[in-house]
């Protein structure tokens, strides 16, 4: 099993999600004082427009939405790969699993596959166990993707059966009431 425990930094732009945060420079200064892996969850409309910042300033990992790049993801994972970052891609809690299979078995797939477990954009939503048969089901297509699932979870929700079949386990760099 990989232990996946990154520097996370989820990006968000007001008009996927309501709610902005930070950005490449933020990216940048954590990278003058580390090594490791900085992960960049993008919750924005265009994310071509994030690329080359996020590249520049150090991120590892660009992590994009299925939902905001239908018509342009080969064009972005060449350019997220171009710019020495590792693609990732995320579905939202209603879009279809199904969604990402063109995206993994592309000529230039992405090399991981996000899955969330609430809705994107609010901290503090309850856990939605039903999403991870999402990953049961990536799993099973795909013995060694790598499977990220994302959530705030309260310790009393962390179970066996949450980090069943991912090899990422990540909770979006929050674990509540520790």
């Amino acid at each position: 099993m990989f232990i996946f425990l990154p520097l996370c930094s989820s990006i968000l732009c007001r008009h996927f999600v309501p709610n902005l945060t930070m950005g490449a420079p933020i990216i940048e200064s954590l990278r003058k004082h580390t090594e490791a892996y900085l992960d960049c969850h993008l919750m924005v409309t265009n994310p071509l427009d994030y690329v080359e910042p996020l590249g520049k300033a150090g991120a590892s990992g660009f992590t994009f939405h299925i939902e905001t790049s239908k018509d342009n993801w080969k064009e972005l994972i060449q350019n997220i790969k171009s710019h020495g970052m590792r693609p990732g891609v995320s579905i939202k809690p209603g879009t279809s699993v199904e969604e990402v299979y063109p995206l993994v078995e592309a000529e230039n797939p992405v090399e991981m596959v996000l899955v969330m477990t609430v809705e994107p954009g609010f901290g503090g939503q309850k856990f939605m166990p039903e999403m991870m048969d999402k990953v049961r089901i990536l799993r099973k297509k795909y013995p060694s993707l790598d499977i990220e699932a994302v959530s705030m979870l309260m310790c009393t929700t962390i179970d066996d059966n949450i980090c069943s079949d991912q090899n990422m386990p990540n909770f979006d760099c929050r674990l509540m009431g520790v």
